[in-house]
């Protein structure tokens, strides 16, 4: 069987397909907002963040992503695939315009994420899983259907959380011997990036990120990045956790975003996620910033979505991820 095989959906004869350009962006990016406001009733996505996933080392436009438009150019459909390292799980997103849903889209785009899926598959390490994980609202019940129809498994389940501050957010208690602190950028970032990968090691799905990785997610790649929303628990010279916040959350230009949260283990159990937190929100408060959001994945054991609620953060809506095995094999530790 020929990959060419494998796409059995059809688009309709009124609709095209291909293959996207950075000029599509604005287009693409209002369309994925046309979705969001349909499933949750906000916009949810940003320009910025379309760019930095597109610009990505190793991603390629002629190669892992797909657009479906009308025949006068309306994107009524997006889909794309980011390769990933070891444990292989590869990252598939896409949405169909509310006004498009139904007619076989989504499953065309699935299939031909899936197909350049297994075009990896010879770059993967011997005896290694490979699979692939894509994802929608918990809302989208067409998704979800289509996804358990094409043989995908629900394997995790995401929460929004948000703090609306209509009053200072209490100041950190003190911590025996850690100091917070704002982060240096320049000076620092070999040390933050050492503390991340250490904080995060433990995340379900953590994907080790080299030092040129994390500069391009996390500053380089980032238009919106902010180091004065950055802020570090120190022992001393080491990192003993760390905050990294941004002044807004993709689409919602009244609402800032904690992207990550993370406590080296030797410190952990200390209230130090706690003091990062509530020094992160007081910064936003006093810049005028009053709704604050993040992602916790609340199907960990971990249990770390009762510590925002300790902090003042209630359940906005949730995420599900979905997975498929291309290649059975070993996972590792981050599954």
């Amino acid at each position: 069987m020929t990959k060419e095989i494998m796409i059995s959906a059809k688009v309709g004869a009124d609709l095209e397909i291909r293959r996207p350009a950075m000029t599509d962006v604005e287009a693409v990016v209002a369309m994925i907002n046309a979705c969001a406001q349909a499933d949750i009733g906000m916009s949810d996505f940003s320009d910025a963040r379309l760019r930095v996933r597109w610009t990505t080392a190793g991603f390629n436009l002629t190669t892992d992503a797909w657009l479906v438009t009308t025949r006068n150019g309306r994107v009524v459909a997006c889909a794309d695939i980011a390769e990933d390292q070891p444990p292989i799980a590869h990252e598939g997103l896409g949405w169909v315009h509310p006004d498009f849903r139904g007619r076989g889209i989504g499953t065309n785009l699935l299939q031909r994420v899936e197909v350049r899926a297994y075009e990896w598959i010879h770059a993967a390490p011997p005896d290694t899983w490979v699979g692939l994980q894509v994802g929608t609202y918990a809302s989208n019940v067409e998704a979800r259907r289509l996804f358990e129809h094409e043989g995908y498994e629900h394997v995790r389940t995401w929460q929004r959380m948000r703090i609306v501050m209509e009053s200072p957010p209490p100041e950190p208690r003190a911590l025996d011997g850690i100091v917070i602190r704002p982060f240096d950028p320049g000076r620092e970032d070999h040390a933050v990036h050492e503390a991340y990968e250490e904080a995060m090691a433990d995340e379900w799905g953590h994907p080790a990120l080299t030092f040129e990785e994390w500069r391009h997610y996390k500053i380089d790649g980032r238009p919106d990045f902010d180091p004065s929303l950055w802020f570090l628990a120190c022992d001393a010279d080491r990192i003993a956790g760390l905050v990294l916040g941004r002044w807004e959350r993709p689409g919602q230009a009244d609402e800032g975003h904690v992207t990550d949260l993370g406590v080296r283990p030797a410190w952990r159990r200390r209230g130090i996620g706690l003091a990062l937190l509530q020094r992160v929100f007081g910064e936003f408060y006093r810049r005028g910033k009053h709704r604050v959001g993040l992602g916790v994945d609340a199907t960990s054991l971990t249990g770390a979505e009762q510590l925002y609620i300790r902090a003042g953060m209630h359940v906005l809506l949730e995420t599900v991820l979905y997975e498929k095995t291309l290649r059975p094999g070993s996972r590792g530790t981050s599954s």
